[in-house]
């Protein structure tokens, strides 16, 4: 059946141009709610022969192309720039210039290298994530079927513009905003824009002006996909003004907040400023009190100043987020963004899409009820029949989701439809037409239909029938009636035909939840995360949906209500509810907005155009790579290859462990930066020389900073990791426990190290130089032992050591550098060290196991009167 808009009396070009001028630049306001006829001259455009040729240039100068406008990537300098900006990275520049200003070249020069690798290493990173992007976007352009001045073409979709007549059929891509004028049995699907799983069939009638977009059924958008039919249009908004292109604006003008390790490092990286310029001013105040020359004070307190800055810090951390985002990429996961690697640790809330993201995307046939006396088989030989869909041989399914949804269970029940259909040849149809909701064919003699169940179905006679229907309906399930009978014997009108039918049953279809979605959503509440869904979708059948996942569903909250709510109502409204449907795209954003603002660490889910200004709002936006739009995956930070949201679930603990890891080789490290300024200032205010200088300083923090601090990073994850709480947000990288532990243990190596370098110069009687030899020693094996302190907070450290191969590598590494540079003449020159006797081996040996044991011991002890509230001490 189709319908159309023409209309002879009033659609010549004259009398449209003579009312509506060239002035109003081609702008129709709500098409919808106009006749076809109306929105024709309000374009000024001739039905029966289009645009002419200098007509679409004037046009295309006001309305621009149609395309939008992609968003400017990251140049390689920018990435290169943001490498260079952190405080930390600023700091260990100020002390290569220090080095330089006391005449240290050496000093200098190995901190310029550390700053050159970390910078290598995060810009390959950065670059090689961009290309990937770059790859995974579409290289095939969109095709447009248009009429100008009488003659039919293809064009890229680019060059349309407003009042260009377009054709469209089954498997077009929609190629701007279009108000339909011709429709034969014209179906879309428009989940990408809408969020509806359903397709939606098109007609040509006005709606209302306050329609929502899902149900103006008289509008073809950008973007969307036609199913099955055909149709015809005019064009009335492309590019930037299409509906697509005030999404992709409202993306581009939300602002993307801080992820939370970036801004921790950042804030620690203040911090490590003032205490080196703290800790300066403070020698040099000392220094003088004590009258002691003031350049040698100056280039003492520079020299301290340097130790501090952790030079590894930078290095570690990208380090330990290139390796998490490899880890997620090997699990489908692409991460355009390195810091969102750890912000999916602290995530607490997952604002899913329904369609394509918590289910397939697919109808599947999930329910039948059969008429009295019929075979099921009969049932499904008639659904496959009387069906114009298709599958290809690879798979990929070809027309109205409905349909194809019969042919696969037909298949399931053992049928082959292709064969079916070439033995039942198709004699006469009656098409499927939106206002009868009916469709039936011809073969041999039988009639074949399907339809509306209220259309097929005789309240009195089919009453059983009838009350299945409705219980599938409660449920969200979409039902279908499929009928068969002797056709008539004279050919007559479509109901002769289908009075000829009698029902053989009812199947009940839904787009259901993905399997692994279910399992995910679990774990999910398991760690403390909730998940609620935000969709366009029907609110009963999201309701559905939610309550098979496992969500509250016992009210479904639509954009029209939430439209209703101020601030302070809607953020009651958030913590009462899990579903949220028939919502658009400023509603999702501001649901959003509205967990962020009650505290929450928001990953947000999608892969349509609708989802992009919630995805780029998000503290973590997540899109799908295999069905996703570009439009999504642009304002994504990860991109899931796989659309499996069970990905997240590993995503989020790939993330906790990275906190974790963070955590520990932050102990590790600042402890042997808290030991180092502790020896030497402790020394200089008893008026001693300071136990070490120079090259051992910043030899140490190169191989202690770097090696067992990375090893640390590559623990693998706690088996509880996803059976604890989200953190706050607002905690910082560096806690209140840990740095407790920091204090203590950079303490004990502190104590162990100068009780070496007292009983070397003091008791023993070595030179300085020897002195400061078992001072090295002493230090070096104490903080490399104190390894095992940081693995964990609480019990053995040794425990399940055996577990991070790294671990036992960074040691020997270690070990087997500081031998070369306490055994090569020439490095230890360098280094201003000497050779020890088995004596002086022996006693800073001893020394240096004693903060381990003492850690490891008061563990020991503590765990005795008690076994519980292990999770929560290994969390502070």
């Amino acid at each position: 059946m189709s319908a159309s808009a023409h209309d002879p009396g009033n659609t010549s070009a004259s009398h449209v141009r003579h009312q509506e001028p060239r002035a109003r630049k081609w702008r129709v306001k709500a098409p919808h709610g106009l006749a076809g006829v109306d929105v024709l001259g309000r374009l000024d455009v001739d039905p029966e022969r289009g645009l002419a040729p200098d007509e679409v240039n004037r046009r295309r100068a006001v309305a621009g192309r149609n395309a939008l406008a992609m968003p400017t990537q990251r140049s390689s300098w920018r990435i290169l720039l943001d490498q260079v900006r952190s405080v930390v990275i600023v700091l260990l520049a100020a002390a290569v210039v220090a080095g330089l200003v006391i005449g240290e070249t050496l000093e200098a020069a190995a901190v310029a290298v550390v700053i050159i690798v970390n910078t290598i290493v995060g810009f390959v990173t950065e670059l090689r994530a961009l290309r990937s992007m770059e790859a995974l976007r579409h290289l095939t352009a969109t095709r447009a079927d248009v009429e100008r001045q009488d003659r039919r073409e293809e064009i890229d979709a680019v060059e349309l513009v407003p009042g260009d007549l377009v054709s469209v059929e089954a498997g077009d891509q929609v190629p701007a905003d279009i108000r339909v004028l011709e429709a034969e049995d014209l179906t879309v699907e428009e989940s990408a824009l809408t969020g509806e799983s359903e397709t939606v069939v098109k007609t040509v009638e006005p709606v209302p002006r306050d329609t929502p977009i899902a149900d103006r059924t008289n509008m073809l958008y950008s973007g969307t996909t036609v199913r099955a039919g055909r149709g015809r249009g005019v064009v009335v908004a492309t590019g930037p003004a299409t509906e697509v292109g005030h999404i992709a604006d409202l993306a581009a003008s939300t602002d993307t907040g801080q992820a939370p390790l970036k801004a921790g490092l950042e804030q620690l990286g203040r911090i490590l400023s003032l205490v080196v310029v703290g800790l300066a001013a403070a020698l040099v105040g000392l220094g003088l009190v004590r009258g002691l020359d003031v350049e040698e004070v100056i280039e003492v307190a520079i020299a301290l100043a340097v130790a501090i800055v952790p030079e590894g810090l930078p290095a570690v951390a990208t380090l330990t987020l290139t390796v998490g985002m490899r880890r997620m990429a090997r699990a489908h996961a692409l991460v355009r963004r390195l810091p969102t690697v750890e912000t999916l640790g602290s995530t607490n809330v997952i604002a899913a899409d329904k369609t394509g993201t918590l289910t397939a995307n697919e109808m599947h046939v999930v329910e039948v009820a059969l008429a009295d006396g019929v075979d099921e088989r009969a049932l499904w030989q008639s659904a496959v029949i009387c069906n114009d869909a298709d599958i290809s041989p690879d798979g990929t399914p070809v027309g109205d989701p409905t349909e194809v949804a019969l042919l696969l269970g037909g298949q399931a029940n053992g049928l082959d439809w292709r064969t079916l259909r070439v033995e039942h040849t198709r004699r006469a149809e009656v098409p499927f037409d939106s206002s009868t909701k009916r469709m039936a064919v011809v073969t041999d003699g039988t009639v074949h239909a399907k339809g509306a169940p209220e259309v097929l179905l005789d309240p009195q006679q089919h009453a059983e029938l009838l009350a299945r229907v409705h219980d599938m309906s409660s449920r969200a399930l979409r039902t279908l009636a499929i009928g068969a009978g002797r056709a008539p014997a004279a050919s007559g009108d479509d109901n002769q035909v289908f009075d000829a039918v009698d029902p053989l049953g009812v199947v009940g279809m839904i787009d259901p939840p993905r399997p692994a979605a279910v399992d995910a959503v679990r774990a999910c509440h398991r760690a403390g995360i909730r998940v609620v869904m935000i969709t366009g979708d029907q609110p009963r059948t999201a309701a559905a949906v939610a309550r098979e996942v496992g969500l509250r569903a016992d009210r479904a909250i639509t954009g029209a209500e939430l439209d209703r709510l101020d601030d302070d109502a809607l953020a009651r409204e958030i913590g009462d509810s899990d579903v949220f449907a028939r919502v658009a795209p400023e509603q999702k954003l501001r649901l959003v907005r509205a967990l962020q603002a009650a505290g929450g660490v928001v990953a947000v889910t999608g892969d349509g155009v609708n989802d992009a200004p919630a995805l780029r709002q998000a503290d973590v936006g997540i899109a799908m790579g295999r069905t996703g739009t570009d439009v999504a995956r642009e304002a994504a930070d990860i991109v899931l290859t796989t659309d499996d949201f069970s990905t997240i679930e590993h995503a989020i603990q790939e993330g906790r462990r990275i906190f974790a890891n963070i955590r520990r080789f932050g102990q590790f490290l600042f402890s042997w930066h808290l030991s180092v300024v502790l020896v030497v200032t402790v020394a200089l205010a008893l008026g001693l020389d300071a136990p070490i200088v120079g090259l051992m300083i910043l030899w140490n923090n190169l191989i202690i900073d770097v090696i067992p601090s990375f090893a640390l990073a590559l623990e693998p994850s706690s088996d509880e990791a996803m059976r604890e709480p989200p953190r706050s947000k607002s905690e910082p990288v560096l806690g209140a426990g840990t740095v407790r532990r920091i204090l203590i243990h950079g303490t004990l190596v502190a104590a162990v190290a100068l009780t070496a370098y007292l009983l070397a110069s003091k008791v023993m009687n070595l030179d300085l130089d020897h002195a400061r030899t078992m001072t090295f020693v002493t230090l070096t094996s104490a903080q490399l032992l104190t390894v095992f302190n940081a693995r964990t907070n609480i019990g053995s450290g040794f425990r399940g050591a055996t577990r991070n191969p790294y671990l036992w590598a960074a040691l020997a590494l270690t070990i087997a550098l500081e031998s070369l540079v306490l055994g090569v003449p020439a490095m230890r020159d360098l280094l201003d060290l000497t050779t020890l006797r088995v004596g002086d081996w022996a006693v800073a040996l001893s020394l240096g196991v004693i903060p381990v044991v003492l850690v490891q011991t008061v563990r020991i002890v503590r765990a005795w009167p008690t076994s519980g509230s292990v999770r929560a001490r290994e969390r502070s």
